[in-house]
């Protein structure tokens, strides 16, 4: 009975394409080198990618807008927790 030899081949890289996680990562200045030019150049070749990128830069400039600060009824209510419960921490 003859062996055979198997060929093992190199792994190959996975090809990254351009998806929302991406988009986000990007958004957020998160994205390394190699993402940045993958995602240049999906950009270049795909309009509605571009307008998706458009989109999530937008809603995170909304988000950061709304969240600069607690509402004054939020910081009533923790100052009156905190001023009820005050003696706890002496235990």
């Amino acid at each position: 009975m003859m062996s055979k030899k198997l060929k093992i081949s190199k792994p190959q890289h996975m090809i990254q394409t351009s998806t929302p996680n991406l988009l986000l990562l990007h958004a957020y200045g998160e994205t390394t080198v190699e993402q940045k030019e993958v995602l240049a150049t999906d950009l270049i070749n795909d309009p509605a990618l571009h307008e998706e990128l458009i989109t999530v830069i937008k809603s995170k400039r909304a988000l950061n807008a709304k969240m600069m600060s607690p509402s004054n009824t939020s910081v009533r209510i923790i100052m009156e927790h905190s001023y009820k419960t005050e003696h706890l921490q002496e235990i």
